[in-house]
């Protein structure tokens, strides 16, 4: 059951109950209070009947008559007091045992019994009788009146079922205003719930809207509804940073096989070398102290690439201050041998420049940026260093201005036909950004096509 309806199914429920219950008890003090003012009306009348037929018996009545006599005078005065009365009442005039005057067709010790009031059931009638005594020319006499009861109680009846219509209507009208009300205060909860199916859908864009008003009121649905929202607008933000270093660390898994490629290229060279070839001792030397270096220097890469790849430590990147002039000859003989490969010369140049930099890493983003600069066709390249610069100047084919804020992509390639033949997978820039912005640098890249390109590493 949907708590629509089971809000609804309660409200209706308390309602009813509530209006069951101040009804019952308006009702019984309904019934008493006409009952008992139909009692004493009755009472008082009675008490009237007994007064002035004393009083006029006792003025009408000589002591010196005989008892016929009496008794003849006493029942026309009764007579008179019984038939013009306006009352529905019905009366008994008794002296003793002897009856004077009944014009009830009830006998009243039936229904009094050994009360001086009472209230009985006759025939399926309603029937109230009560007695008083009176001393008139000191003889005692019983006077009882009887009422019939039955339409009093009949009006309490008709009272209980107009209660029960009114009560019913009640309840529906009632119950569907509470349908109503309920289902327009739960419409934020049935957008909670289409949210939530959407977020389990992988929608996590929309947003519950509040008006204005609601806002005012505040209530718990209100509440409840902002915070869903700050959920949604969490677990988008978390679903969108855990998308990005997904693909970021894609991006990596791929830039650390193209880092792989020009070191273990040379060694393999260089191992073939000593395997096959005559060398003298100081070229087996050579061959084997650059394979040792670059075995070192694949092997401190392949240690940072995964650091950056599973972004997991904490750590930071181990910066220390080194000059322009110590960074290329730690690089030189790799970028040479490069540009030798690609049959293009090569200079460095540095002024005595300083840089807070990860030799490691910032020497890979060179020869990523020299070897992009081979696949253009360069043939005459600068590596250089200029205030907070470190660039990578070519005169190869240019950059067409209408991609240039592309190239930095990962996977980007401007001449596809000619990286898929030089083995470019499109990442060099991609990763060379993301080494630039771990330094709290950016990439700056200019270039004119047919005129060469040239891409700085800004520092700050």
């Amino acid at each position: 059951m949907k708590i629509r309806d089971k809000l609804s199914l309660l409200f209706i429920l308390c309602s009813t109950l509530s209006l069951l219950l101040c009804g019952i008890l308006l009702l019984r003090v309904a019934d008493r209070h006409m009952v008992q003012s139909a009692e004493n009306n009755a009472i008082s009348e009675l008490n009237m009947l007994k007064t002035s037929f004393s009083s006029s018996a006792s003025r009408d009545v000589s002591e010196g008559s005989t008892d016929a006599a009496r008794r003849s005078l006493l029942i026309y005065v009764f007579q008179n007091y019984a038939e013009n009365t306006l009352s529905e009442s019905q009366y008994i005039l008794k002296r003793g045992e002897q009856t004077l005057y009944n014009n009830s067709g009830y006998a009243p010790d039936v229904i009094l019994g050994d009360r001086d009031r009472n209230t009985v059931t006759w025939k399926g009638e309603k029937l109230f009788a009560a007695g008083m005594e009176t001393d008139i020319l000191k003889d005692q006499y019983q006077i009882y009146l009887i009422r019939n009861m039955t339409s009093v109680y009949d009006s309490a009846e008709k009272l209980r079922l107009q209660f029960a219509v009114i009560c019913v209507t009640s309840v529906l009208i009632s119950a569907g205003l509470i349908l109503l009300f309920t289902s327009r205060m739960l419409i934020p909860l049935r957008k909670l719930e289409n949210e939530a199916a959407a977020m389990t859908k992988g929608d996590y864009h929309t947003r519950i809207p509040l008006s204005e008003s609601a806002l005012r009121r505040k209530d718990e649905i209100t509440t409840l509804t902002e915070s869903f929202n700050r959920m949604a607008d969490a677990v988008e933000q978390h679903v969108d940073a855990v998308t990005s270093v997904a693909e970021e660390r894609k991006m990596l898994l791929g830039a650390l096989t193209h880092e792989l490629k020009t070191p273990m290229t040379a060694i393999i060279g260089y191992a073939e070398s000593l395997d096959r070839a005559k060398l003298s001792e100081e070229q087996k030397q050579e061959a084997i102290s650059y394979i040792y270096r670059e075995g070192r220097r694949l092997e401190r890469l392949t240690q940072k690439m995964m650091q950056l790849i599973t972004l997991t430590d904490g750590e930071d990147i181990a910066v220390r201050v080194v000059s322009a002039r110590e960074l290329f000859e730690f690089a030189e003989q790799t970028l040479k041998t490069i540009a030798d490969r690609n049959d293009a010369a090569i200079q460095f140049l540095e002024n005595g420049e300083q840089f807070a930099l990860d030799t490691d890493l910032v020497t890979g983003v060179l020869i990523n940026l020299l070897d992009n600069a081979c696949c253009a066709g360069a043939k005459h390249i600068t590596v250089s260093a200029e205030g907070r610069r470190l660039s990578v100047s070519d005169d190869g084919c240019g950059i067409p201005s209408e991609i240039i804020d592309k190239v930095a992509q990962p996977f980007f390639r401007a001449d596809k036909a000619r990286s898929r033949k030089g083995g470019h997978a499109g990442l060099g820039l991609a990763l060379a950004t993301r080494v630039a912005e771990l330094h709290q640098a950016r990439i700056l890249i200019e270039s004119e096509q047919g005129h060469g390109t040239t891409v700085s590493i800004c520092f700050r």
